[in-house]
């Protein structure tokens, strides 16, 4: 635990100079590089707790701001910086448990600033109530982030998982559960989402697409074109293509192998779990949805902070050697929905 080296006054002063430093920083505008003045009070907040070293991180802040220009590559940098700070409180301070649980789920639902702001105090509360009731420490911290974190977005249903969550916890407490710390795995576990807290929606909601090596964009030659159930399109495969990008519309309800359309040649059969509805992971559609992520994701990053989310697009691989492919909708799609052919994907040269 550290010492303080600054009165309390001291402190706020310190998190208004580190704002205000961020500000006059800031170079672009996505809603991360405008909330780098909250950012930089929030660490402010974890150095007050923990270290007063971890105030290097405003400078790290500015620095990434100022030196990187490519969007993914910064955002990227500030959630490193970030979490790294965070977890190095976590082994600092862990029994600041609430303090750290309230800074992370400040980070991974507030930006952009939330509409309902009643909602998130409520579920800051209850993520509070559960860390106390586990013992304040560093895996009560983490239950009571990853409680609040993955809750739904449906008024009704918000509050719902955190309160399971706090009535179990109160139970095992009841029946003789140990407060345990599991320290390492914990802080790893928040700190992981917070190095993605510029896209923290879609940790929140398709995890797996962050566990897979990184990759360039592809090229696409666009097609853009929906097709009812029986219509196809036939379509002259172009130099260099690698695979059809294909998406669903109106089909979250389809679930996990449902047909929704047909290649050929080859009688290449696409399914639900090859494509996804297109809009399937936007926030308020997930919970409602029963479409999994693509196997082999083509979706772009859409938004920022906790409204990010991907498109629902998949890669199928092309029939070989076919100078031409037909796309054939499924006969047994609802009225309303489609099947998109969004293009094709062109190997790098």
């Amino acid at each position: 635990m550290k010492e303080d080296s600054l009165s309390p006054a001291g402190w706020i002063a310190a998190a208004a100079l580190s704002a205000w430093a961020c500000h006059l920083a800031v170079r672009f505008t996505t809603p991360i590089d405008s909330a780098l003045p909250f950012v930089a009070v929030l660490v402010t907040l974890l150095a007050w707790v923990a270290d007063p070293a971890l105030m290097l991180a405003t400078p790290l802040l500015i620095a990434a701001e100022l030196a990187l220009p490519d969007e993914g590559v910064r955002l990227l940098a500030v959630g490193a910086i970030v979490a790294v700070a965070f977890a190095c409180a976590v082994v600092r301070s862990p029994l600041r448990a609430d303090v750290l649980a309230v800074i992370a789920l400040l980070l991974l639902r507030w930006i952009p600033r939330p509409a309902q702001i009643g909602r998130e105090l409520a579920l800051l509360v209850l993520a509070l109530v559960i860390v106390y009731v586990l013992g304040r420490t560093p895996f009560a911290m983490a239950v009571g982030v990853a409680a609040a974190f993955f809750t739904p977005a449906f008024p009704l249903r918000t509050l719902a998982l955190p309160l399971a969550v706090l009535v179990v916890a109160m139970a095992a407490r009841v029946f003789g559960m140990p407060e345990l710390r599991l320290t390492i795995p914990s802080f790893a576990a928040v700190a992981f989402a917070l190095t993605f807290f510029a896209w923290s929606g879609l940790v929140a909601r398709a995890l797996p697409y962050f566990l897979r090596p990184p990759s360039r964009e592809p090229v696409r030659f666009i097609v853009n074109r929906a097709l009812a159930a029986n219509q196809a399109l036939q379509l002259a495969v172009p130099d260099g293509a690698r695979a059809l990008v294909l998406s669903g519309a109106n089909v979250p309800h389809f679930r996990r192998g449902a047909v929704v359309g047909h290649i050929d040649p080859g009688h290449l059969t696409v399914r639900i779990g090859d494509v996804a509805d297109w809009g399937y992971l936007r926030r308020e559609t997930y919970y409602a949805s029963h479409n999994p992520l693509p196997r082999d994701a083509a979706g772009k990053l859409r938004g920022y902070g906790y409204d990010a989310w991907l498109d629902g697009a998949g890669r199928v691989a092309l029939p070989r050697g076919a100078p031409v492919v037909t796309v054939t909708a499924d006969a047994s799609l609802p009225a309303g929905a489609s099947l998109q052919v969004e293009g094709f994907e062109l190997a790098p040269r």
